[in-house]
């Protein structure tokens, strides 16, 4: 069946040219004259629609809304001539409401841009619906837990200018039975409304303090990094459990850097004084994870006993084409250094990723161009190939 797509945008013109350009595609294309038609129009069948943000009467930003009331699964594509930074926020906006952002287009456009656009659209929309087919559910994931399926891969985190290796990144997996190993957007989410997060979180750092026992056993000293659940983190025994379970698995507790996402520490401020002020007094690390995402961050990081600075990867892997994302990067590496803490870049995906972060003066950095996850019994071999292309000179 021939994909249908909708366009509705301020010029009447404009409409016509993209309908006329998803039409040599591949599409069934309709320009739209307003929003009566294109609510007229629209239906369960419509692959891709195109939105101009300058609209009135409703604007873009109402019919994103309304498209997310009606949970469309139709791929959403932005337009606008306004300033790109309105239309990113559009963009998140989307996302935010659970659409399909296939992109973003910048007016003027050249027919080319669109065209490749829309050229992988239905192979996309085929492996999303897939994917959602293939999510489990919560009695699966507490089934899961029952039966120990859960695994834990870790990703080394690199000093950018020694380019030692002395920490990394617990992240969890599940192993589940028929679709093989579940990657966390596939079950945190769900684990966090469905009341298991606590028994994920519970299960990582268990099997996290494991490995790193075994680690030690054979002369191997890391620091492991683990994120800590949210809703653990209202529970005023949390510093005593993790102290006892450290001591279980012989453990020192600054080996240890958990990992708090900002926008948490908004919810509940005393009850976050008085965790994480006893977490560091028992000698924990302590990071704020995806720094740029939350609100009121600097408050944050002058009242909280932080040790570290996590930037998040959406602005790293961003900096090198977008001077918002590079001052964002570049302004949050000074804050941190002044505030005596230590920045960490995740979401290192490129050389040049790596070579600005570094140049920036960030301290450490991860992500899939350092290494993938991976099994904890494969960190020293990984390690051993690391130490030789070192001795190669054929890194950083």
């Amino acid at each position: 069946m021939t994909p249908r797509l909708l366009v509705i945008d301020s010029s009447i013109e404009m409409a016509h040219e993209i309908a006329r350009v998803a039409r040599r595609a591949g599409y069934d294309a309709h320009a739209c004259t307003d929003y009566e038609d294109f609510s007229r129009r629209y239906d369960a069948e419509t692959s891709v629609v195109v939105i101009d943000l300058m609209l009135t009467e409703p604007d873009g930003v109402e019919i994103i809304r309304a498209l997310s009331g009606h949970r469309s699964p139709a791929g959403v594509i932005l337009t606008s001539r306004f300033d790109p930074r309105v239309l990113g926020a559009a963009e998140r906006l989307a996302r935010a409401q659970k659409l399909w952002v296939i992109g973003t287009l910048t007016k003027p456009f050249s027919d080319s841009v669109l065209e490749n656009m829309l050229a992988n659209v239905e192979q996309t929309a085929v492996e999303r619906t897939l994917k959602f087919k293939a999510f489990p559910k919560l009695e699966d994931l507490r089934a899961g837990i029952e039966r120990d399926e859960l695994r834990v891969y870790f990703q080394p985190k690199i000093h950018l200018h020694e380019l030692r290796i002395n920490s990394v990144e617990a992240l969890v997996r599940w192993q589940h039975p028929s679709l093989g190993l579940l990657s966390p957007d596939r079950f945190i989410e769900m684990s966090e409304e469905g009341g298991l997060i606590n028994a994920v979180t519970s299960a990582v750092m268990e099997k996290s303090f494991a490995q790193c026992s075994d680690w030690l056993t054979g002369g191997l000293d890391l620091k492991v990094s683990i994120n800590v659940s949210t809703r653990s983190l209202t529970d005023l025994e949390l510093p005593d459990k993790i102290s006892a379970l450290a001591r279980r698995h012989n453990i020192r507790p600054e080996q240890v850097v958990l990992e708090i996402t900002e926008s948490w520490l908004r919810n509940d401020h005393v009850a976050a004084l008085d965790i994480l002020t006893r977490l560091r007094i028992k000698g924990f690390d302590l990071s704020i994870d995806d720094y740029g995402t939350g609100y009121s961050t600097m408050q944050q990081l002058q009242e909280f006993p932080f040790c570290e600075l996590k930037l998040d990867r959406t602005f790293v892997s961003d900096a090198h084409r977008n001077p918002d994302s590079r001052a964002i990067v570049e302004s949050s590496i000074r804050l941190g250094h002044e505030l005596k803490l230590r920045v960490v870049a995740e979401g290192i995906a490129t050389q040049t990723d790596w070579d600005l972060v570094s140049r920036l003066g960030c301290d450490e950095g991860q992500g899939f161009f350092i290494a993938r996850p991976m099994p904890g019994k494969d960190m020293p071999d990984w390690l051993d190939r690391w130490q030789a292309t070192l001795g190669d000179g054929t890194r950083g």
